[in-house]
Order: C-alpha cells, then sequence, then structure tokens
C-alpha cells in the first residue's frame, strides 16, 4: 500500500478493520525484504500491507547488515502503527523465538550444540551459543574439560561443542565435558577391543603426579607407575616426562576390563644389557653423583644405570653422620667396581678402595716393632687406645702395658696423653692395629730365666704374705714365689707368724712360672741341700775315725741349741 492511499484520512486500520481479522502482538510471520533505506528495511508480510524492521536487526554477529531484496524473513509484529504511519515488526525477536526452540529441542534430546566462547568470568566461560541470535551462556568451570584447567583464557575464541544441561528463564549452562566423556568412552572401548599385554604403543602424557603419569593411548587413559618411567632412579616423573609429550609405552597390565597399566622404560633398549661387560670387576669408573640415602650413595654410571656406594666403603676414616657430608649431589666422582648384578640389576661401587687402605699404608711404613708416638683416645678394661695416625687407632691390650704387673688403663692413662708405643701387628683387612707400651723394654722375664738358673741359690726380701705363700722380689722387675709347702718340713706352718715383709730368705731355685713370669723357689730344699753340706763336711773332718749314728745326730743337736 502506498503513501498516496494514506491521504484519503481513513486510517490504515479502518481501512483493513472490516474486511481482515487483526492478528495479536508478537505473532511470527513470513515476510519479503521490499525495500532497504539506511536504518529501516521494508517487509511485506501480508495482510496488504508492508511493515517497518530496523536495519540492526539485519546485523550479523560482526554487526554488520546482511540483507538484499527479495530475502524471505521471519518476523514479530510489534505495533500496527509504528512513527512512519506502517506496522512496526521485529526480526531480532523472531530470531530469539526460534533459537529458543532450537535450544529447547537440543536440550530435550540431548544434541551437540556448537558455541563460541567470548570470554572468562567467575567460575567459568560465557559463550554464544545462537546461531541467528546471539544467546549466551554459561560454562561452568568444572565443565570445561575432563580434567580441571588452570588457564580457561585459552578457550576465548573457540568454538566448542556442548550439551546443554540447563534451560530456564535464568539462562542457558552448557558442559563441554559431557560429550568429551561420552567420546571418550566410545573410544576407550574401542581401543580395549584390541588392545593386548605387552604391545608397544604411543601415547600422549595427560599429567603427572608423584607416583607416576597417566597417558592417553587412543581415547584410553592408563597409568605409568614411577618405577616404570626410567630404567635409572629419578626423584618425581618430571623428571623424564611432561604434560603433553607423546611417548612410546608398552602394556604391561589390562585389569577389570579398564584399568590398563603402562610401562615407559619396557618400551625402550635396556640398557643393563651388557653391563657386566662394560664395567668389570676391579674395573676403576667415573659417574655422577644423583643421590644420597642414610645407607648409601647411588652414582650414575650412564642414563639407566646406577651404581650404589655403600656408607661402609665411602671413606676410610672419616667419620660423618649422613652420607651427604662425605660427597654432593651433582659432582662427579672416580670409583671402582666391587661386584655387579645383572639380574638384580645392582653395581656395588666403592670411592675408598680407589685409594691404598690407610692401614696398608701404616703396616708398609711401620714394620713390626716400631716405635711410633701417638695420642691417647680412650682407657678402659679393654685397654689403652692410642691414635697412631690421621684415623688410625690401635689398642694396648692391658697385658701389653707392663712386664711386671696388671696395670689398670684408666687409672694410668688419660685421654690427650701423648706417648710412645711398639708397632706389635698390623690387620689392613679388618682395619686393626695392635701396640705394647712394655714392649718399650727387654722383656725382664727372659733375663730371670738366664739370671735365676734351677739349682742356684739367691737371696732376696719378702714383699707379700700369702695363704699359698710367700711373694719375694728378687730384682725390680721379677719376683720370686715360694709356696707354703717349699717353705719349711713343716707342711703345716703358719708363714704370718713364721716370716714378716721385709725378712730376708735364701732359697733354692726350683722352676719357672711362665703365667705368673714369677721364679719358683723353695727354702726347704735350701735348707735340706745345708743339712747335707753340713753331713758331708762332719764325715770329712773326722778322717779315718769310726762315727757312730750318735755322733751325727749329737752335733746336729748343738747345732739347734747354738740357734
Amino acid at each position: 500500500m502506498s503513501e498516496g492511499n494514506m491521504d484519503t484520512g481513513e486510517s490504515f486500520l479502518e481501512l483493513y478493520e472490516e474486511s481482515i481479522k487483526i492478528p495479536s502482538k508478537g505473532a511470527v510471520f513470513k515476510g519479503s525484504v521490499v525495500k532497504i533505506e539506511d536504518s529501516e528495511v521494508y517487509v511485506d508480510f501480508g495482510f496488504k500491507s508492508e511493515g517497518v524492521v530496523p536495519i540492526e536487526d539485519f546485523c550479523n554477529k560482526d554487526n554488520e547488515p546482511k540483507v538484499v531484496l527479495g530475502d524471505e524473513v521471519e518476523i514479530t509484529l510489534e505495533s500496527w502503527s509504528g512513527a512512519s504511519g506502517l506496522p512496526t515488526l521485529s526480526k531480532r525477536k523472531a530470531d530469539f523465538r526460534r533459537e529458543n526452540d532450537r535450544l529447547e529441542e537440543s536440550f530435550k534430546s540431548g544434541a551437540i550444540v556448537e558455541a563460541l566462547v567470548k570470554h572468562r568470568v567467575k567460575g567459568g566461560l560465557i559463550a554464544d551459543v545462537g546461531k541467528d541470535a546471539e544467546i549466551n551462556a554459561f560454562i561452568p568451570g568444572s565443565q570445561v574439560d575432563i580434567r580441571p584447567h588452570r588457564n580457561l583464557d585459552e578457550f576465548i575464541g573457540q568454538t566448542v561443542e556442548a550439551r546443554i544441561i540447563k534451560l530456564s528463564n535464568d539462562g542457558v549452562v552448557l558442559s563441554r565435558r559431557a560429550p568429551l566423556e561420552e567420546r571418550r568412552h566410545a573410544e576407550k572401548l574401542k581401543v580395549l577391543e584390541t588392545l593386548k599385554e605387552g604391545e608397544i604403543v604411543s601415547g600422549i602424557v595427560v599429567n603427572t603426579i608423584n607416583q607416576g603419569a597417566f597417558v592417553d593411548i587412543g581415547g584410553l587413559e592408563g597409568f605409568i607407575p614411577i618405577g616404570e618411567l626410567s630404567w635409572g632412579r629419578i626423584r618425581r616423573p618430571s623428571d623424564v616426562v611432561n604434560s603433553g609429550d607423546e611417548i612410546e609405552v608398552q602394556v604391561l597390565r589390562i585389569e577389570d576390563g579398564e584399568r590398563v597399566t603402562l610401562s615407559r622404560k619396557h618400551a625402550i633398549p635396556d640398557p643393563w644389557v651388557g653391563v657386566a661387560e662394560k664395567y668389570a670387576q676391579g674395573a676403576t669408573i667415573r659417574g655422577k653423583v644423583v643421590s644420597t640415602t642414610d645407607f648409601g650413595v647411588f652414582i650414575e654410571l650412564e642414563p639407566g644405570v646406577e651404581g650404589l656406594v655403600h656408607s661402609s666403603e665411602l671413606t676410610w676414616v672419616k667419620r660423618f653422620r649422613h652420607p651427604k657430608e662425605v660427597v654432593d649431589v651433582g659432582t662427579e666422582v672416580e670409583a671402582k667396581v666391587l661386584s655387579v648384578d645383572t639380574e638384580q640389576k645392582r653395581v656395588s661401587l666403592s670411592l675408598k678402595q680407589i685409594e691404598m687402605s690407610p692401614w696398608e699404608l701404616f703396616r708398609d711404613t711401620n714394620h713390626s716393632g716400631a716405635v711410633v708416638k701417638g695420642v691417647v683416645r680412650n682407657a678402659n678394661d679393654k685397654g689403652v687406645f692410642v691414635e697412631v695416625a690421621d684415623g688410625i687407632v690401635g689398642l694396648v691390650r692391658p697385658a701389653d702395658i707392663s712386664w711386671k704387673e696388671r696395670v689398670v688403663p684408666e687409672e694410668n692413662y688419660k685421654v690427650g696423653d701423648e706417648i710412645e708405643v711398639v708397632v706389635l701387628k698390623v690387620d689392613p683387612r679388618n682395619q686393626r692395629v695392635a701396640l705394647g707400651i712394655k714392649q718399650m723394654h727387654d722383656d725382664p722375664w727372659k733375663k730371670a730365666q738366664a739370671a735365676f738358673r734351677p739349682h742356684s741359690t739367691t737371696s732376696s726380701k719378702v714383699v707379700e704374705i700369702t695363704s699359698a705363700g710367700l711373694v719375694l722380689e728378687l730384682n725390680d722387675e721379677v719376683t720370686g714365689f715360694i709356696r707354703t709347702s717349699e717353705f719349711s718340713e713343716d707342711r703345716r706352718v703358719d708363714l704370718s707368724k713364721a716370716v714378716s715383709v721385709g725378712d730376708e730368705i735364701t732359697a733354692k731355685v726350683t722352676g719357672f712360672d711362665g703365667r705368673n713370669h714369677q721364679v719358683l723357689l723353695s727354702k726347704r730344699l735350701y735348707e735340706a741341700d745345708l743339712e747335707k753340706k753340713k753331713v758331708s763336711s762332719f764325715m770329712s773332718s773326722q778322717g779315718d775315725a769310726a762315727v757312730t749314728l750318735g755322733d751325727i745326730f749329737g752335733e746336729k743337736l748343738k747345732g739347734i741349741v747354738k740357734q
């Protein structure tokens, strides 16, 4: 209808009121674009009339008008009389209603919809889920992906597939995670149908934790325990793999039809093959210290091959509480190969055996009988402990302190005392050095055996009276001993009444007590010998004259009376 027809004074409503039934506002119609102006588009929607639609309703999402003459469009009736006197129409509301119907149908059927992520908000993302009209929807952070994402900004500008999980007057809520999980489950079932234990497959590292790494193998997620990541010792999984890495793995086990345990190390060559030939026993190697523990130090010989230096093989003499006091992680060291066990994948190493044992050095420079100076480090009932070289402590046993008497070590030697000792024996294997103090002087016992011949006589003073006999001081270093039975013919004599300490006694040497280093004496035999000599002398003095038994006893009686 032209504008001239409107000049008759009859309103549009009056003209058609009788010939047509007026549709209600908000009704949806189809129409055809008949005219395009800068700000308005004219649409013939029937009822022998044209309507006006704001050109903004035809703008796309980039805010650019997209309309040509003859386009078929859907519109809604806003009012029968607008500012121009023509009906006011809305394409935007028609589009919005159509989008709502589409989303309602998708929500009911569970169909996948596409959404353009616009920006990030607290708790998730805002995405445009409309096709012909912009309809904002919310994607919660927990529904963005199968695994939580620390940086949601990476999704901005992406068109993602999602499922509507809530549709109400409050808005639209989407889940990108739901279709991903469904697709993943389908792929997982497909992979499980063909996957076999022992098979080598490719995968993408999804995530790492302290216990190992999760790997996606074609939609199925498997787990690599930390011990299966590398042939060598690692502190954490990220030492060898990181999220996003593409790696080859071997399928170790498939449990419960879906739990898959993987191994990275079994998908690469075993570095332990040929180790026994490379690192022969006794060989000297170089390696890097990779870790220290209470019981020793691990040294990397090559990637995947490590050897252990037990704490006892770290140093010959240095004292330490923990191996980290001896070596630092990351340093290169030389070590000696002690043994190789390829079956158990163990290499035993030694740091200290790179150099000669200090006990061997001490033995080579201090022969048996050598006199050395040392410092007393301890003294107890076991003897005197003397440090004779840096870190080398030898022992003087109580029996090797004095020739003459048993000495109490702790009473005679103090820590820090500097003394001279004699090297008796060096045992490098057991790391022991036997020392002596009394050996600084000649063995008086040997002198005594030469000086006090059996059957000879000696006179000396009593220094001790015991229930078993008398102890006599023969010289400064040797004592003699007269048993009670060898004191006199009277075997029941009370020595404490018959003799006093300090009395001088002459006795006959009868033998030696090697255990107690004493010369055995007999006063009884000495006196018997004297008696024989007297008899012999008396008989000689009588010449050829007859000597009677009474004469002999008479002489003996005179001698007793004189005493």
